[in-house]
C-alpha cells in the first residue's frame, strides 16, 4: 500500500461502512488520501478538469484552493477509493495506480429550519472531483465509491475548529454532470436546476450611464459585511415564510464570505493565468431607499438595497451569478426592488463586457428577476434553461441519530440554490 501519512487535513475514519451497503465491490475500502495520493490525484484527472490551465498551472491551481480560509484544517478532505490487498508499484507515490477512484468534499456551514418551527445549524460536505482513470473505468468502482461516501459522510468528524462543539452533518450535494440518472442511483436526489443566460450585450435603448449613479461596485474588503447580512436575512426567511403544502424541511448551504473567498480565488488564479490580471469588481450594488447604507452595517439583514457577488469564467468567457440577494417583495417596494434589479442586470453587463464575456447566467431566478432580465434585454434576447444534463443539484438528506423527525427527500426544499454552492 501507499505510505500511511496522511494529510493534517485528511481525519482518519474507519475504513469499513459502520453497516452494510449492497456494493458492486465490498472488499473495497473508501479512505481519506494521504498527501501523496492527493498528489497524484491532481496528475491523473487534469487532462478533464483543468480547461484552460496547463498541467503545472492546474496542479497549482489545486494547492492554491485547498489552502483558502473555506478549505484549509480540515474544511476539504481528499477521498480515494483502493482495494487494501494490492500492493502499489515500486515507484509509488509518483504512480500509485492502487487508486481505483477519488473524489473530494468541502465543508460548508448550513441550515436546516422544519415545519414545527425548529432551527438547526448543520455543515454539508460539497461533492467534487469525482474521478476515474482510463485503466480502471467500466468496473462499476465510481458507483462503489459514491456508496460508501455517502455512508461515511454523515458521521465524519469535524475538525475545522476543535475549540467548538462540531455540528451536525445535515447532508450532502454534489453537481452532476452527468444527467439525473447515475447519482439518484446511488441516493443523492436531483433537485431544481434551471438558469437564466442572457448577452453581456445591451440594447442600443439602455444607457449603462442612467444607472451608474445608484450602483456601488462591490470590493474584496465589502464582501464579509454583505454576506453576514445575507446570511441573517436568510436565516429569517426561511423559518418566518409560510412552509408550501407536503414541504417538511428547507435546506440552506449558506453564502459566507468563506465560500465567496473560495470562488474568488478560483477566478483570480485563472484571470491571472489567462489575461495576465484578476478581476477585482466582486459584485455590484443597489439601494431601493434613500437611507440604505453601503455596506450595510451590522446587524441589519439588506431589506433596503439589492445586490449581486458574481465570478469570472475565463474558460467559457461568462459572467456567473454566485448570490443575487433580493430582499423581501411587498406591495410598498416591489417597484423599487424591480428597479434595483434592473439597474444590476445592466452592471452586470457593463462589467461582463469590460472582460469580453458574451454571456451572464443566474442559477434558479425567482419570477422578478427574470422580469428584470426581460426587461433590460428584450423578451427575445434571453433565456431560461431547465437543465437536464450538467450541474444536476443533488442531494443526499442524513436523519437525525435518536430518533426524531425523518424526513423523506421529496418533503424538502433546498432553498437559495444558487451557483455559491457548486464545487
Amino acid at each position: 500500500m501507499a505510505p500511511s501519512t496522511t494529510s493534517p487535513s485528511s481525519p482518519t475514519v474507519n475504513s469499513a461502512p459502520s453497516s452494510p451497503i449492497d456494493v458492486k465491490h465490498p472488499h473495497l475500502i473508501l479512505r481519506p488520501a494521504t498527501i501523496p495520493e492527493r498528489h497524484y490525484s491532481w496528475v491523473i484527472n487534469n487532462s478533464s478538469w483543468r480547461g484552460v490551465l496547463s498541467e503545472n498551472a492546474y496542479y497549482l491551481r489545486e494547492a492554491h484552493l485547498s489552502s483558502q480560509d473555506l478549505t484549509r484544517n480540515g474544511g476539504i478532505v481528499f477521498w480515494v477509493l483502493v482495494d487494501p490487498a494490492a500492493p502499489c508499484k515500486p515507484s509509488c507515490p509518483q504512480t500509485p495506480d492502487h487508486i481505483l477512484s477519488a473524489c473530494e468534499t468541502i465543508r460548508k456551514p448550513c441550515l436546516i429550519a422544519r415545519s414545527n418551527g425548529e432551527v438547526e445549524d448543520v455543515i454539508s460536505w460539497g461533492i467534487g472531483g469525482v474521478y476515474t482513470s482510463e485503466q480502471h473505468r467500466g468496473k462499476g468502482y465510481a458507483r462503489t465509491m459514491m456508496q460508501l461516501l455517502g455512508h461515511q459522510l454523515k458521521d465524519f468528524p469535524d475538525q475545522t475548529d476543535t475549540k467548538k462543539t462540531p455540528l451536525r452533518v445535515g447532508f450532502s450535494v454534489l453537481y452532476s454532470d452527468i444527467g439525473k440518472q447515475f447519482y439518484k442511483k446511488v441516493g443523492w436526489q436531483p433537485h431544481e436546476s434551471s438558469h437564466i443566460s442572457f448577452p453581456s450585450q445591451l440594447p442600443s435603448s439602455v444607457s449603462a450611464s442612467s444607472v451608474a449613479a445608484k450602483v456601488k461596485k462591490i470590493a474584496k474588503g465589502d464582501l464579509k459585511a454583505l454576506c453576514a447580512v445575507d446570511c441573517a436575512h436568510i436565516r429569517r426567511y426561511i423559518t418566518k415564510t409560510p412552509f408550501k403544502p407536503g414541504i417538511k424541511a428547507r435546506c440552506v448551504q449558506l453564502p459566507v464570505a468563506e465560500v465567496m473567498d473560495w470562488h474568488h480565488a478560483r477566478e483570480e488564479f485563472i484571470g491571472e493565468y489567462v489575461t495576465g490580471k484578476a478581476p477585482t469588481v466582486k459584485g455590484a450594488w443597489v439601494p431601493i431607499t434613500q437611507t440604505a447604507e453601503y455596506p450595510p452595517r451590522e446587524g441589519s439583514e439588506g431589506l433596503d438595497s439589492a445586490w449581486v457577488i458574481w465570478t469570472h469564467d475565463f474558460a467559457e468567457k461568462k459572467l456567473l451569478f454566485l448570490r443575487l440577494h433580493v430582499p423581501p417583495v411587498t406591495s410598498a417596494n416591489k417597484d423599487a426592488v424591480s428597479a434595483a434589479l434592473r439597474a444590476l442586470v445592466v452592471a452586470a453587463a457593463e462589467e461582463s463586457q469590460a472582460w469580453g464575456f458574451n454571456e451572464i447566467i443566474s442559477w434558479n431566478p425567482d419570477d422578478l428577476t427574470e422580469e428584470a432580465v426581460k426587461s433590460v434585454v428584450g423578451e427575445e434576447s434571453y433565456d431560461l434553461v431547465h437543465r437536464e444534463k450538467d450541474s444536476i443539484a443533488s442531494l443526499m438528506w442524513y436523519h437525525r441519530e435518536g430518533g426524531g423527525e425523518e424526513v423523506e427527500p421529496e418533503g424538502i426544499e433546498w432553498m437559495f440554490n444558487e451557483k455559491s454552492g457548486w464545487c
